[in-house]
């Protein structure tokens, strides 16, 4: 007689031991330069790849739901697990947090803290002071393992310093204030730009995924220039891309004006530009 197979077994299987078709691969080859900056990105600003991972399940899970639903499929954990790649406890956690397969739309709830955040977190709680020595009795180092015993509190405190949260002072630690004040100028400069780059993806996969060149997406490459020739390259853009802005500018403003009030007006439009030389990103 058959038995039948427990499917989280399945689970146990070497995932490399399953080649991926060559759309896959390409796809994830390509997905992963640009990934190089944005790793890149992370890194300096102190999000690791446990806090990164974990941030990426519920958008792997919409994912999910939304190709389901595109190919007309029954949405079980089975097959939402299958198609994200997520582990079927994690699909079901989600089915459960939100009463069905629906799309999370507060990611924030999923974000894990990491380790410096925590004991800032735990710093501020506690009332303590702003300076703390390092070693000894009620310093730094009891506060961290307050946190994780898994890292060496020296290495965490390096950690922190690098991130601009603390300073070194006469053996003390001391907790810097910008490191709890969320300046808005930049946090406004990060929502632009993220802005502009989901666009700017939005537009190039769907020319990829649906071969009908519906969005402009182009780009000018040169190479084997001087640095004169490219700063001559800098200005000239600089200055097109100035008189082009207002143009569309103008024209916006009064589609605008010529659409208020039309009930079919729900749409909106995005046109950008960037420059980029190997000059300045030796520098970072």
């Amino acid at each position: 007689m058959a038995k039948s197979v427990d499917p989280e077994l399945y689970q146990q299987f070497d995932l490399e031991a399953q080649p991926l078709s060559n759309d896959s691969i390409t796809t994830l080859e390509s997905v992963l330069s640009i990934m190089q900056e944005l790793t890149g990105w992370m890194v300096k600003s102190g999000v690791g790849y446990t806090e990164f991972t974990s941030a990426l399940k519920p958008l792997f899970y919409n994912e999910a739901l939304k190709e389901s639903q595109r190919i007309q499929q029954k949405q079980t954990d089975s097959s939402i697990s299958l198609l994200s790649g997520l582990h079927r406890r994690d699909v079901s956690a989600f089915r459960q947090e939100n009463n069905g397969h629906h799309l999370i739309s507060n990611h924030e709830r999923q974000l894990s803290l990491s380790i410096p955040t925590r004991v800032i977190g735990l710093w501020l709680k506690l009332g303590l002071d702003h300076r703390l020595a390092l070693t000894g009795e009620n310093s730094f180092e009891d506060l961290v393992k307050q946190v994780s015993t898994e890292k060496h509190p020296h290495s965490i405190f390096l950690e922190m310093k690098r991130l601009g949260m603390v300073v070194d002072e006469n053996d003390d630690v001391v907790l810097q204030k910008s490191c709890f004040i969320s300046r808005p100028d930049l946090l406004q400069s990060k929502k632009l730009f993220s802005a502009n780059i989901a666009d700017h993806l939005s537009s190039g996969l769907h020319n990829l995924t649906e071969l009908d060149d519906a969005y402009l997406e182009q780009a000018v490459f040169a190479e084997a220039l001087s640095q004169k020739s490219v700063d001559k390259l800098k200005v000239l853009s600089s200055d097109l891309w100035n008189e082009m802005a207002q143009k569309i500018l103008n024209t916006a403003v009064e589609c605008s004006q010529k659409d208020f009030g039309n009930q079919n007006a729900t749409q909106r439009f995005r046109v950008g530009i960037y420059s980029y030389d190997e000059v300045n990103s030796k520098k970072m």
